[in-house]
């Protein structure tokens, strides 16, 4: 029988020539696959009602192209309800911008936002002046024949003055006219049409919104609002662009979301910038535009039509268990750094380098003849900050290679019976720039809402500011 000695030199070589077979044995058999982690999907974090944080889209797909009806149950609500209300906005946010099918209007599932991210659906969304104009509202997805982005220009072409039409003739392929230099224009014509002179929140209001955001290059900010489909269908059935219409509804109440094909009322309130000095137009979503100042359609000054960028999007949404909306915005990321804001504003101390204060008046004009400015810029600081800032980077990740990686959403304003309104203040800082803000308000876009009222007798209307004149009188 063979000795072996453990502490020989031999000894050592057969121990290791056996260990080094066993292990040799052993790592033969095949390996079972990595643990991969699972693909989150739009309609996965759409569908969640769990109780924990709603996941978080890893990729880009057809099913971003649905808009979510709901941010989760009330019961899940209570818990993670920030998270699963700002998923809900960044969900509504991709869908929103999902290309269009230009025929009916709604999202093409066939394309997709990472190839195609010039032709967003909202854009045909119909226009609220195309819906109350003092006439029957114009059809939807109304083009002549084309659809797309075309049909919210031609919804509104009869009401456009001679100079605008004459310009639209001339650059037949611009799809974009911007005349509103101040997002709330819709609440004041509606309270100064019924004589209202309001007090409290709403009067502060009326006084803070009705002057133009003036940008670094001194263009004033332009805004558009424009509605769903389910909410324009509830707005004609009910004939509320009519007197006797809103007489007849007491209870204006729009459609809340109960599914994939019936979302609920959306409101969308945009706000766009000239694209001048200093700006990168890959880091806006553009539109080839034309501006005008005064009702006669007086151009601005200089070359028309201008490329305008997108720099914030309300998005107001009946969705499933919110009786008092879900309001979600968004900005594009160089609003406070660079668009709207000189951290070097000279004189120091002086009204025109104070933050959020009017540099100009509504009847003011932005540009002399000579095409130089008329107005200092506003020196807009933001008094929101983004609720979740980590949901940005994902979502901006996966929107990578186009220019909606250079948003971010400021937040949704959700509310819950059992917990109130979350957060208590919201909103954007290039449309609430004049709003006064503290601890009581009304800097919340509920609050805000809260006193809507529609036109001939003043019943509530359902949060609502665009249930207002002018009105068909029959």
């Amino acid at each position: 029988m063979l000795s072996i000695n453990p502490f020989s030199g031999r000894s050592w070589l057969l121990l290791c020539v056996l260990a080094f077979t066993l292990l040799a044995c052993k790592s033969s058999s095949k390996p079972g696959p990595a643990a991969v982690a699972a693909t989150v999907t739009c309609a996965n974090a759409a569908n969640f009602q769990g109780a924990g944080p709603a996941p978080v889209p890893t990729t880009i797909d057809s099913t971003c192209a649905a808009l979510p009806y709901t941010p989760g149950s009330a019961q899940s609500l209570n818990s993670n309800g920030q998270q699963k209300a700002d998923v809900f906005g960044w969900l509504s946010f991709v869908a929103l911008n999902w290309p269009v099918n230009s025929a009916t209007c709604t999202p093409d599932t066939s394309s997709s936002i990472l190839t195609n991210p010039n032709n967003p659906t909202w854009l045909t969304y119909i226009d609220s002046d195309a819906v109350y104009n003092g006439k029957n509202p114009a059809p939807w997805c109304s083009s002549g024949g084309g659809g797309g982005l075309k049909a919210g220009q031609t919804a509104l072409a009869d009401s456009y003055p001679a100079a605008v039409k004459k310009l639209l003739a001339e650059h037949p392929d611009v799809h974009l006219v911007l005349a509103h230099d101040a997002k709330s224009h819709e609440l004041i014509s509606q309270l100064q049409l019924l004589g209202a002179t309001p007090n409290g929140p709403m009067k502060d209001i009326l006084q803070a919104t009705g002057q133009p955001l003036v940008d670094q290059n001194g263009r004033f900010a332009r805004f558009t609002v424009s509605l769903n489909k389910d909410e324009y269908d509830y707005i004609l059935a009910n004939k509320l662009y009519t007197i006797p219409g809103q007489k007849a509804t007491p209870n204006i109440n729009f459609p809340m979301g109960s599914s994939s094909s019936s979302v609920g009322a959306i409101e969308l309130k945009a706000a766009w910038k000239v694209l001048g000095a200093g700006d990168d137009p890959s880091h806006f979503f553009t539109q080839q535009a034309i501006v005008y100042n005064n009702a006669k359609g007086a151009p601005s000054p200089g070359p028309n039509p201008v490329t305008v960028g997108l720099v914030g999007l309300h998005i107001a949404h009946k969705a499933q268990g919110q009786v008092v909306w879900a309001w979600s915005t968004f900005e594009q990321i160089e609003n406070t750094t660079k668009s709207f804001y000189n951290p070097n504003c000279q004189p120091a101390g002086s009204k025109s380098c104070t933050p959020n204060t009017p540099t100009a008046t509504a009847s003011s004009n932005e540009l002399g003849p000579d095409g130089k400015p008329l107005n200092a810029p506003v020196q807009v600081v933001p008094y929101i900050k983004p609720t979740t800032p980590a949901l940005n980077t994902s979502f901006q990740a996966l929107l990578t290679g186009t220019p909606f990686q250079y948003y971010e959403l400021i937040g949704t304003q959700w509310s819950n019976g059992a917990i109130g309104v979350a957060p208590v203040l919201f909103g954007s800082a290039v449309q609430e720039t004049f709003v006064p803000f503290n601890s009581q308000g009304p800097y919340s876009c509920i609050a805000c809402h809260n006193f809507a009222t529609a036109s001939p007798v003043g019943q509530k209307s359902d949060m609502s500011f665009l249930v207002s004149a002018p009105l068909l009188k029959k």
